[in-house]
C-alpha cells in the first residue's frame, strides 16, 4: 500500500475522544505533536475544542451556582455518593438472583433471565459512570483547564511588582507578525518599543515597520498615541483593513498588558472567557461574536505559568483567504537606569497631549539614545561587530566604539584620520547582520557644534584611554636623548661617518618607541573588550559567541607577548651583561588590569630614554633595567 492509500484511510478532523486526550496531556510525544500540527491548520477542529470547552465551563458554572456553601470535597457531598453506591448494589441484588434460582427456572424464564443480565449491565455501567465523575471531581492531575480570572489576577500582580523602581525605566521590545492561517506562513510587520517611566505617567512608544517608517510619541496613555504608531506597525500588511479601522477608533495598542487584552475581551459581546496550560504556558482564549465589525473571530493572551508574565498576544482574523493571525510577541523586558537622556523623552501629563504631527518636532522623541555598558546586554550581533572591527585593527587605537541603543539597534560611531580607513571599516561591518548603523567621521566632517558621543564605559580609577595613533619618533640629532651616548657607542663602527652613526641610533630609537607604543595599544584593547563583555553583560549569549570574545582576548595576550619579547630581544645588546644579570626573572598574573598598567609603565619608560628631554635624566641604567624587566614579565 502506498502512502497515498495509507493517508487516505486517516479521518481528516480528530475524533471527540482526541480532542478531550489531546487538552488533558493523555496523548503520547508523537500524537501529541501530530494533534497539536492539525489544531493549527484546522479551524475546524479548533472551534470543536472551543464548544467543548464552553461546554464543561457552562457545566462547572452550573455546578458551582447550585452547590452550597461547603466545598466540593465536603464529608456532605462524600457520603451522599456513598449512599448512591449502596442504592446502586441493592439494585444490582435484586436484579441478580442466586445462581440455583437461575439455573432451576433457566428452560422457562429464558426471556427474563436475559432482561436480568442487561439490567445488571446498566448497573455496571451506571457504576463506571460514578466512578469517571469522582475521578473528574476529586483529581486534578490531568486537567489543563484553569480559571481566566485567576490567571488575570496574578498577570497583574506582576505588572504590578515589576512597575519601574525610583531612578529606573522599564523597556519593553515586542515583535509584530503576520501569520497567514491557511498554511501558517509568517511576515514579520515590525517592532514596538514601549519605555515606562518612574517618576511620570508618561509612556514613551516607537515603532517601526520592517519597510523602514517609524512613529515615536509620549503620552499618559496608549490611546492617546495609538493612531499613527498602528499606522506604522500594519503599514506593510495587506488586507484586514477592518481591524486596522476599528483599532484606530477604539485607540488600542498592544502594549501586551491585561488592561489591553481586558479591552479587546470587552468588545467580544457574550462569550466566556477560558484558559488552559499548554507546556509552561497559560493560554487565555476571548472568541468573538459571529460577524463582529471588526472582522475579529478570536483574541489569545498567553502568559507564562511560572511567574505569570505576559508573555505574547494573538488576534485572529477572518476572510475569504481563510483570515490571519496578528502575534505579538514580547522579545525584551528590561529595567535601565533613568538617564538624563532618558528623561527628555517623558512629558508632563499637561505637555502631552500633542498630536503625532507635532511630536515629530519636538527634539529627542522618537530619537533612539545609546546606552551605557552597565545598563545593557551584550547581543550576539554585538559580538559580530567587534569581532569585524578586530581583524581591521580598529580596537588598536582608534576612537570607535560600539554603541547599544535604547531600541535595541547598534551605532558604530567614532572618527578616523582618512575617509581610505573609514570606506575599510565600513566593508568590514557589510557581512554583519542585525539592524546597525555607521557613523564613523573624519576631523573635517565635524561642523561647528557637533560631538560624538562618550565611550559606553567608565574607565577605572588610573587607567587612561589610548590617545591618538600617530607614534612620537625619536629626535634625529639625538643631541637630548637620554641613551644617545650608549646608542652611539653600540652601533658606531670603524671607518663610519658620525652622520650615518646617528641615522642608525634614531632608527633603532623610532622602532623602540613604535614596539611600545603598539603593545600599549593592544593591552588598551584587551582592557576595553574586559569592560564591553564583562559577565554582567555576557550572561545571554552563546557559546560561539563567547569563543569568539575568548579568541579576542587571546590574541590581544599573544600580540603582547610577541612584541615585548621582541622589543627586550632588542635592548639585550644595549644594556650589557652587567644589566641583563641584575633582572630576575618574573611570572605572575597576566589579567587586562596588570598587563595594561605594565604596558602604561614600559611605555613611559621608552619615551624617557628614547625620546627628546629638555635634560639628560639620571638613573638610566636603573630606568633600563626596570623597562627589561617589565618587558620579560609581559614577554612570559
Amino acid at each position: 500500500m502506498d502512502t497515498r492509500e495509507k493517508n487516505s484511510l486517516l479521518p481528516p478532523h480528530l475524533s471527540d475522544a482526541q480532542l478531550v486526550a489531546f487538552c488533558d496531556g493523555e496523548l503520547s510525544r508523537a500524537q501529541l505533536d501530530s494533534a497539536r500540527a492539525h489544531m493549527e491548520s484546522c479551524w475546524s477542529c479548533r472551534s470543536r475544542m472551543r464548544e467543548m470547552q464552553g461546554n464543561i465551563d457552562n457545566f462547572l458554572q452550573a455546578r458551582a451556582m447550585l452547590s452550597t456553601g461547603e466545598s466540593a470535597f465536603s464529608e456532605l457531598r462524600v457520603e451522599q455518593f456513598r449512599q448512591r453506591l449502596s442504592r446502586h448494589a441493592a439494585a444490582a441484588d435484586l436484579v441478580n438472583p442466586p445462581l440455583s434460582g437461575r439455573l432451576a427456572g433457566w428452560g422457562f424464564h429464558f426471556g427474563a433471565s436475559l432482561s436480568s443480565v442487561f439490567q445488571h449491565r446498566k448497573a455496571v455501567l451506571a457504576l463506571a459512570v460514578a466512578v469517571c465523575l469522582v475521578a473528574v471531581m476529586f483529581t486534578d492531575m490531568l486537567n489543563t483547564r484553569v480559571s481566566a480570572d485567576m490567571v488575570l489576577a496574578h498577570a497583574e500582580d506582576y505588572e504590578t511588582k515589576h512597575r519601574p523602581a525610583s531612578g529606573f525605566v522599564t523597556r519593553t521590545s515586542i515583535r509584530v507578525e503576520r501569520i497567514a492561517r491557511s498554511d501558517q506562513t509568517a511576515r514579520q510587520l515590525g517592532t514596538i518599543t514601549l519605555l515606562r517611566d518612574s517618576a511620570t505617567p508618561s509612556i514613551y512608544v516607537s515603532a517601526e515597520s520592517i519597510s523602514g517608517m517609524k512613529e515615536g510619541a509620549t503620552g499618559t496613555s496608549t490611546g492617546q498615541i495609538s493612531p499613527a504608531l498602528l499606522d506604522a506597525v500594519f503599514s506593510d500588511s495587506a488586507g484586514d483593513a477592518a481591524l486596522v479601522k476599528y483599532l484606530t477608533a477604539q485607540q488600542w495598542f498592544p502594549d501586551l498588558s491585561v488592561s489591553a487584552f481586558r479591552r479587546l475581551a470587552d468588545w467580544r459581546g457574550n462569550t466566556p472567557l477560558s484558559a488552559q496550560r499548554d507546556h509552561g504556558v497559560f493560554r487565555l482564549h476571548c472568541p468573538f461574536a459571529a460577524d463582529h465589525i471588526s472582522g475579529i473571530v478570536e483574541a489569545q493572551l498567553r502568559v507564562d505559568s511560572g511567574e505569570y508574565a505576559p508573555s505574547g498576544l494573538s488576534i485572529f482574523t477572518s476572510g475569504a483567504d481563510g483570515g490571519h493571525e496578528y502575534r505579538f510577541t514580547r522579545t525584551a523586558f528590561a529595567a535601565e537606569l533613568r538617564t538624563p537622556e532618558i528623561a527628555k523623552m517623558f512629558l508632563s501629563a499637561e505637555s502631552a497631549r500633542f498630536s503625532i504631527a507635532s511630536a515629530r518636532s519636538l527634539p529627542g522623541v522618537g530619537q533612539p539614545v545609546p546606552l551605557s555598558y552597565a545598563n545593557s546586554r551584550a547581543s550576539e550581533s554585538e559580538v559580530s561587530i567587534a569581532l569585524a572591527l578586530h581583524q581591521v585593527d580598529v580596537c588598536l587605537g582608534e576612537e570607535v566604539y560600539i554603541f547599544p541603543m535604547s531600541d535595541s539597534s547598534l551605532l558604530v560611531q567614532g572618527l578616523v584620520d582618512t575617509p581610505a580607513r573609514r570606506q575599510s571599516i565600513r566593508q568590514a561591518l557589510k557581512a554583519v547582520a542585525g539592524s546597525l548603523r555607521i557613523e564613523v567621521y573624519v576631523p573635517r566632517e565635524l561642523k561647528d557644534g557637533s560631538e560624538l558621543f562618550r565611550p559606553p564605559y567608565q574607565l577605572a580609577s588610573g587607567v587612561r584611554a589610548a590617545g591618538s595613533s600617530t607614534a612620537v619618533l625619536a629626535d634625529l640629532s639625538g643631541a637630548s636623548v637620554p641613551l644617545h651616548e650608549i646608542l652611539y657607542q653600540h652601533f658606531y663602527k670603524q671607518g663610519a661617518s658620525p652622520e650615518d652613526t646617528d641615522k642608525q641610533v634614531a632608527l633603532f630609537s623610532d622602532e623602540v618607541v613604535t614596539l611600545a607604543r603598539q603593545t600599549f595599544l593592544h593591552a588598551w584593547a584587551l582592557k576595553r573588550l574586559d569592560l564591553e563583555f564583562r559577565v554582567e553583560r555576557t550572561g545571554g549569549l552563546s557559546a560561539s559567541a563567547l569563543e569568539q570574545i575568548e579568541h579576542m582576548r587571546a590574541d590581544h595576550k599573544r600580540w603582547i607577548s610577541t612584541i615585548a619579547s621582541r622589543e627586550g630581544e632588542m635592548l639585550a645588546p644595549i644594556a650589557g651583561p652587567d644589566v641583563m644579570a641584575s633582572v630576575a626573572q618574573v611570572a605572575g598574573a597576566q589579567d587586562s588590569d596588570t598587563l595594561l598598567r605594565l604596558a602604561q609603565e614600559q611605555n613611559d619608560l621608552v619615551r624617557s630614554l628614547f625620546t627628546s628631554s629638555a635634560s639628560q635624566a639620571p638613573g638610566n641604567a636603573n630606568s633600563l633595567s626596570r623597562l627589561i624587566s617589565v618587558l620579560k614579565y609581559m614577554g612570559s
